[in-house]
């Protein structure tokens, strides 16, 4: 089954034993859009150029098939952060790129987006220390 980064982190979540939720981690971290999302959260040298709280969206429809397109596009995150393609763009054409791209990720993918843009993970068990721990060597210098 295809599973939403959103669903994903939310299996890590539910899991009952620190073990588990480290293994889980490290399965689903073995794909790169997964150690973009967690690096974005946790990484304290992003910092994003964008205004915290959520900004005016329109949530795609519960029945789209959008769940691979936050895979497909988390490359495009860099864009919003400080890194030298982020900083070159001009700030409306960011936030804009920004609410088309939660308009067309899955819905609970956009809720997850725009938690971490505000460096906060909407899963309280999933911390940096997890993270850490799960991936030390993609976790190095954090």
């Amino acid at each position: 089954m295809n599973l939403s980064m959103y669903e994903q982190l939310e299996k890590v979540d539910k899991e009952k034993t620190r073990a588990k939720k480290i293994a889980l981690l490290r399965e689903y971290a073995q794909s790169a859009p997964m150690k973009i999302i967690l690096d974005l959260t946790f990484n304290p040298k992003w910092i994003w150029l964008l205004p915290v709280g959520v900004p005016p969206y329109s949530p795609a429809a519960k029945e789209a098939d959008v769940h691979h397109v936050l895979k497909h596009d988390a490359r495009r995150l860099q864009y919003f952060i400080n890194t030298p393609e982020g900083k070159a763009m001009k700030t409306l054409r960011r936030e804009t790129m920004f609410i088309e791209m939660l308009e067309s990720v899955d819905r609970f993918d956009a809720k997850l987006l725009v938690s971490i843009k505000d460096k906060k993970m909407p899963f309280k068990s999933i911390t940096k220390k997890l993270v850490q721990e799960a991936l030390p060597e993609a976790t190095e210098g954090w």
